[in-house]
């Protein structure tokens, strides 16, 4: 290696330090590499990081090159149940979970407000009927699991076990929208 050329590299070793974006706070705890859980890295404001342990930040997906449109789920969520030989109630929350992989095994936070379009279907069972309706919910961005409503299964039974007076459940589905993929 030529003198000269060592020269100018560790010349401008200080300018590609300086030159380092400063972190986003979700990147790093203030208190890391600290055993004693004491502060050792602070932002140029004097302020500390805030750890994110939940999902990658969008920093972090540019630099995995999985930035773009997030992936989305629909869970249902079983909330209560009350069974009696002549009557059954199921309450179910539905939660949207946004990853940033096709497989969704990378849970990422929404970088930006979208609209959630799903639809909500009644069936009757009792008399063979069902009703749908398209909704909508704007999500705010800053974290990967949102939710978005409620669901029931009810149901009364006669003697021999037909359903008497209702018998009905309500459900989500996602639909399609932007900013968003709800395909496999």
């Amino acid at each position: 290696m030529k003198p000269t050329f060592l020269a100018a590299s560790l010349a401008l070793l200080p300018l590609t330090f300086a030159c380092q974006p400063e972190l986003e706070e979700t990147e790093v705890p203030s208190t890391a590499q600290s055993p004693d859980e004491t502060s050792t890295l602070e932002k140029k404001s004097g302020s500390p990081f805030d750890a994110n342990r939940n999902a990658l930040s969008s920093g972090d997906l540019s630099v995995i090159g999985l930035a773009g449109v997030p992936f989305v789920t629909l869970e249902a969520v079983e909330t209560s149940r009350s069974e009696s030989p002549w009557y059954v109630y199921v309450a179910t929350d539905y939660y949207v979970t946004f990853w940033a992989d096709r497989a969704r095994t990378s849970p990422v936070n929404l970088g930006a407000a979208i609209q959630l379009n799903y639809v909500s279907t009644y069936s009757d069972y009792k008399y063979n009927t069902s009703m749908r309706s398209n909704l909508s919910i704007n999500l705010q961005p800053g974290s990967h699991s949102y939710y978005i409503g409620s669901g029931a299964y009810e149901c009364d039974y006669d003697a021999n076990g037909n359903p008497d007076h209702r018998c009905g459940e309500t459900w989500f589905a996602l639909r399609n929208g932007v900013g968003y993929d709800g395909s496999w």
